[in-house]
């Protein structure tokens, strides 16, 4: 074989064997990040989300409603699903709030969830107070490194705003 012959396809195997190796170290970044997301949104959760929903919840009580905050970590569903870690601050509006134990107590609800797949945490809102039914409501969707203290707050602002402004 001529030695042209012989560099090019020492070049292309070359090149090939390159392209191999940058999407093994694509994957393999990839699959790091999948296995990393859960611990990252744990420390999202107790740094961010709970302490921010905490102060918000301790205003709210301290004006006479019923707020708490719960957390929930990820786990197997008996359908055979994935229920989601996620973090909720719950509120139950001060005319409310004597029933606030009660299961079927009138309640506001903002979650925020680490959806594993996408690896990105979901906000979403449940809100009992419109006429006494219920609403379910997907808010937004972020990058787990775009998830602030005001990202937080902002939801949950939002959704009280919307809330007490129908119970008006």
């Amino acid at each position: 074989m001529k030695v042209e012959a012989k560099s090019e396809l020492k070049k292309i195997i070359g090149d090939y064997d390159d392209k191999l190796a940058e999407a093994e170290r694509v994957g393999a970044a990839r699959r790091a990040d999948h296995a990393a997301f859960p611990e990252r949104f744990v420390t999202l959760r107790r740094e961010v989300i709970k302490p921010t929903a905490q102060e918000i919840a301790d205003m709210l009580n301290e004006r006479g409603h019923s707020a708490s905050v719960r957390e929930q970590d990820e786990s197997p569903t008996v359908e055979g699903m994935v229920k989601y870690a996620s973090a909720t601050l719950r509120i139950v509006p001060k005319p409310f709030a004597q029933k606030a134990a009660e299961a079927s107590a009138i309640s506001i609800e903002i979650t925020f969830s680490a959806n594993r797949s996408e690896r990105k945490v979901t906000v979403s809102s449940t809100n009992t107070m419109l006429n006494h039914g219920g609403t379910v409501g997907k808010l937004g969707e972020y990058e787990i490194n775009a998830v602030t203290a005001d990202i937080v707050a902002q939801h949950v602002i939002q959704t009280l705003n919307d809330a007490f402004r129908v119970a008006r």
